[in-house]
């Protein structure tokens, strides 16, 4: 975020956070159904909608839609950078003091916003949405979607239940300064639950997905790879014992088995531990290299505080 958009947070009530990525045959009904649901709440708000270097009509009917209604702002990025990227530059332009990010295929209902704002008031600094159902294969969607959700649930001691849903409000505090995360805003979901203490769920219902999902099995594979190698608590913690345990497998064949067995697996052990403990420094050093904050305050004004 630069100073300009520094200078004008907070400056309006509500921002709607929308990455783009060849949507131009939903475009047109999100903005009319947003701008449906929205304005009865406030009249001072804003649409971002970042274009992910689409290939088809979407941008063109972005700045359409802007040069007749100034309360849509369309960014462009200059190519592809994918889905993480594409929110993270909406997040950094954010404006309103609240903030709903909503995918733009459809799969959600713009009409759930309402119910994800009313929580705020309440004092939670962060809304999620859960999808109570979903129409999605099972074995290519939905279990590698279980599997994620329980690995970062586990690793960040959340009980948030749909954390791939985009469909979220929060205050804007929370990610204010988001660029100091440098590579890690890869990962906006955690990052975002490490900043907060009072989170509430709202159940979504399902919206009509008219375009294709970009999280295939292996975007979702790639997904985990880069939250276990960028913000696990012990990334080499695992291979670490694994090759304790080898170690004590190939000492024990040495002294009762075949010998030369023991011999492969006692040195592959003793050399698997030493990787492990090689890639922990350098993951310690490259953590310190982006220079994530090791606290962050919440300012006296910011909602929530008690």
């Amino acid at each position: 975020m630069g100073p300009l958009e520094r200078l004008t947070l907070n400056a309006i009530d509500l921002s709607v956070v929308t990455p783009v990525y060849n949507n131009a045959a939903t475009l047109d009904e999100l903005l009319d159904r947003i701008i449906k649901v929205v304005e009865p709440i406030t009249a001072d708000f804003e649409i971002i909608l970042v274009d992910d270097g689409s290939r088809d009509e979407s941008l063109s009917i972005l700045r359409r839609r802007a040069a007749a209604d100034p309360r849509i702002r369309p960014l462009s990025l200059v190519r592809n950078f994918g889905s993480q990227a594409a929110a993270c530059a909406g997040l950094d332009h954010v404006r309103g003091r609240r903030m709903v990010s909503i995918d733009a295929d459809l799969e959600n209902c713009p009409e759930d916003i309402p119910a994800l704002l009313e929580p705020l008031d309440r004092g939670y600094d962060l809304v999620c949405g859960y999808r109570e159902t979903r129409d999605a294969p099972w074995l290519r969607r939905k279990l590698p979607s279980l599997i994620m959700n329980a690995y970062i649930r586990y690793q960040l001691g959340t009980r948030v239940r749909d954390l791939g849903c985009g469909m979220r409000a929060m205050h804007s505090w929370v990610i204010r300064d988001l660029e100091s995360e440098g590579e890690n805003r890869r990962l906006l979901t955690p990052i975002i639950l490490r900043r907060v203490r009072k989170v509430a769920e709202v159940p979504i219902r399902p919206g009509i997905q008219r375009t294709s999902s970009a999280h295939s099995f292996l975007t979702l594979l790639g997904m985990a790879m880069d939250y276990y190698l960028l913000s696990a608590r012990r990334p080499f913690l695992i291979s670490g014992l694994t090759s304790v345990l080898v170690v004590g497998v190939g000492s024990t064949l040495l002294l009762f088995g075949p010998r030369l067995a023991g011999l492969v697996l006692f040195a592959s052990g003793w050399l698997g531990a030493l990787m492990s403990l090689l890639g922990e420094y350098l993951q310690r050093s490259y953590q310190l290299a982006q220079r994530v904050p090791f606290y962050k305050l919440r300012q006296p004004d910011e909602p929530g505080n008690p």
